[in-house]
């Protein structure tokens, strides 16, 4: 498939994408789990975008270069992610308005823009790590790893932008080990789940002031 027929597609798989975490989303700010004093109801469901779309990234990326992308079909791909993403401004307008009188337009500051949190962030962060790692090996490979890990833990805590970064060098590996692409995926998401919730879990696991 050439190009300008790939980037249609790769668009709306980003859309979809986007458009489930935000559905994930809107059911755990009305209907998520609390655990003492980690909750995902309320506005603790913004973790769900902030972990899911960086991985998203990741996922995204690695289908379309499989398939012989390039730079456009992945900025295609994080464009679609972007909107899909801002669905959830409008889910929680129709599903669970604030007051009767809010409309679908009053959803779109949220459509529009919820993405220039989520995503966009991330995929910038995303971008400069899978450049750098792509063009290093061995040891500058590692190192630019363990410093895209060390930032992304400084950062993740920015609506899941930091977390960009590990998905930028997971895509690097990837592409040098193809054959490894679920074993690195399910390494990602771990750390994209300890590293996005490094605030969260120290707080669930601090202890009582004496």
């Amino acid at each position: 498939m050439d190009t300008i027929g790939r980037v249609p597609r790769i668009a709306l798989v980003g859309f979809v994408a986007g458009a489930a975490i935000s559905v994930l989303a809107v059911l755990a700010e009305h209907y998520g789990p609390t655990f003492g004093r980690y909750a995902l109801v309320g506005n603790g469901a913004l973790i769900v975008p902030s972990l899911l779309a960086p991985f998203a990234i990741f996922l995204g990326w690695t289908w379309a270069l499989r398939r012989g992308g390039h730079a456009l079909e992945l900025a295609v791909f994080v464009i679609g992610l972007h909107f899909g993403v801002g669905v959830l401004s409008v889910l929680d307008a129709l599903l669970y308005p604030s007051s009767p009188d809010i409309t679908i337009a009053d959803a779109a500051p949220g459509f529009l823009f919820t993405g220039a949190l989520f995503v966009l962030p991330a995929a910038l962060l995303a971008g400069t790590a899978y450049a750098i790692a792509r063009r290093t090996d061995g040891v500058a490979f590692i190192v630019v790893s363990v410093i895209g890990f060390a930032l992304g833990a400084v950062l993740g805590g920015l609506f899941g932008a930091g977390l960009g970064l590990l998905s930028g060098i997971a895509v690097a590996m990837v592409e040098r080990e193809p054959r490894q692409t679920a074993m690195i995926g399910a390494i990602l998401l771990v750390a994209i789940l300890l590293v996005g919730n490094l605030t969260y879990l120290m707080l669930l696991f601090a202890l009582p002031p004496t």
